[in-house]
């Protein structure tokens, strides 16, 4: 957003303010708001959705992690979070949603980068440099199995969904995605 000069100065309040709206519309209500960022007079959908529609927000920070958890039904997080983040991820969420008062279930859904065979671990080595990952446990190489034992620690940490991302040099994206088949059954 900022190499396109449209960074807001206030990430999240625009972040507030684009949930509580999306949320209200989503529910079929009429929506007037004029905020900092989002301006609707009188909105509404034609067709609002007839069943509750989960609205999933991407936060990496407490502050906003906090806020997810207050206002979104779901968290994205992305690639290199390690299982210990994704804990304190959890946590910051947890407090967002206790400050809100929800008790519904809040998914959380972490983004890992995956490689699999020939030259697996120097290319999830290589993505590490490339995309400034810290230390280690970001990641997962190897086979269906070694790839699913990785895995089982996001799961143990509060995951609800594991994404598998290839790495950016995948060799084959389409057997990438057959693997991620293979390795989906290991962790049920």
């Amino acid at each position: 957003m900022e190499q396109a000069g449209v960074r807001a100065a206030s990430p999240l309040t625009l972040l507030r303010e684009q949930l509580t709206a999306l949320r209200a519309l989503l529910d079929g209500q009429r929506v007037s708001t004029q905020g900092r960022y989002v301006h609707l007079d009188d909105v509404a959908l034609d067709w609002p959705p007839r069943q509750r529609v989960p609205i999933l927000a991407g936060a990496e920070g407490p502050k906003s992690l906090q806020l997810s958890g207050a206002l979104a039904d779901g968290t994205l997080l992305p690639a290199g979070t390690t299982v210990d983040r994704l804990r304190g991820a959890r946590e910051q969420i947890d407090i967002g949603r206790e400050q809100a008062g929800r008790t519904d279930h809040h998914d959380i859904t972490v983004f890992v980068p995956v490689a699999t065979g020939p030259g697996a671990q120097g290319r999830l080595d290589a993505c590490q440099a490339r995309w400034g990952f810290d230390g280690e446990g970001w990641g997962a190489a190897g086979d269906a199995e070694q790839v699913a034992q990785s895995l089982r620690g996001w799961a143990r940490a509060g995951a609800d969904a594991i994404a598998l991302q290839p790495t950016d040099d995948d060799p084959d994206p389409a057997a990438f995605m057959a693997f991620a088949g293979e390795v989906a059954p290991l962790l049920r």
